[in-house]
């Protein structure tokens, strides 16, 4: 499998379109903290509710700060995850690549694992990238602060951050599946919106229009809404935290298992 995962390194870096996504991260990140440094800023010690409920504390903590910015506008690297792995996967599909493989005898089990370990590699990168240089330029447009960062903020960040890539590694699995499955590109984003974007737009619909209560219960079971929510451990009960987690382990479970079942019996054209 080491070899499998090589050869996909040196193509992936071969194309461009590794570099694209990345340079849309990259954007996304000047775009979020620039136009959401000002609302943060003005915020009071009282806070200001986020989607779905959730609080964005501002204050002079610019480490803080940032986190509450970036935590809160995670939503959007999900459809950038979709992308890589898209890159990953769909070329294989589409070039004959995963024809050849088979015929010289490489286990269907080790091309698929293969093309995970690489998502999971790429959505921690995604990820470091998009919490490392948002806290930077947030730091570098606003200053580090006057007060003290809090005792424990530094641990909840790292709980946060070990929950959200956990709910990525979930989104990968079923992007992963849905490609092995399908081989359909079209088919492949379609289904993915209307798993993951779909529902969270009703309950920001519900939160708005009818009852916030009811969509905080039901973005539990959300893994987009789950990803900006998890930014905030402190501010979530026991009970949600484990259910949004149980959620994201059992999109592991189940994608992983299908997808393997589906590409073992799959007849390869």
């Amino acid at each position: 499998m080491r070899n499998l995962i090589r050869a996909d390194i040196y193509r992936i870096l071969r194309g461009k379109g590794i570099y694209i996504i990345f340079a849309v991260i990259l954007a996304v990140i000047i775009l979020g903290v620039t136009v959401n440094v000002a609302m943060v800023n003005i915020v009071t010690e009282d806070g200001v509710s986020a989607p779905l409920g959730i609080e964005v504390y501002g204050g002079a903590d610019g480490f803080v700060s940032a986190a509450g910015v970036l935590f809160s506008s995670m939503e959007q690297l999900v459809f950038i995850l979709l992308a890589l792995v898209l890159v990953v996967v769909e070329p294989i599909f589409s070039n004959g690549t995963v024809k050849n493989d088979i015929a010289r005898g490489i286990s269907r089990t080790k091309l698929y694992l293969s093309k995970l370990f690489i998502c999971c590699v790429l959505s921690v990168l995604m990820y470091l990238i998009y919490i490392g240089g948002g806290m930077l330029l947030y730091v570098i447009i606003n200053g580090f602060g006057t007060n003290p960062v809090p005792t424990d903020f530094w641990i909840t960040f790292l709980q946060a951050i070990g929950a959200q890539l956990l709910i990525f590694f979930a989104i990968a699995n079923f992007a992963l599946f849905l490609i092995f499955t399908t081989k359909r590109e079209g088919v492949v984003i379609g289904i993915f919106i209307a798993f993951l974007l779909v529902p969270t737009m009703v309950l920001n619909l519900i939160t708005v229009f009818w009852d916030a209560d009811l969509a905080l219960m039901f973005a539990n079971f959300d893994l987009t809404s789950s990803l900006g929510r998890l930014g905030f451990l402190n501010q979530l009960e026991t009970h949600e935290i484990l259910t949004v987690l149980g959620i994201g382990v059992s999109y592991i479970l189940v994608s992983l298992t299908l997808g393997l079942t589906s590409f073992r019996k799959a007849e390869i054209k």
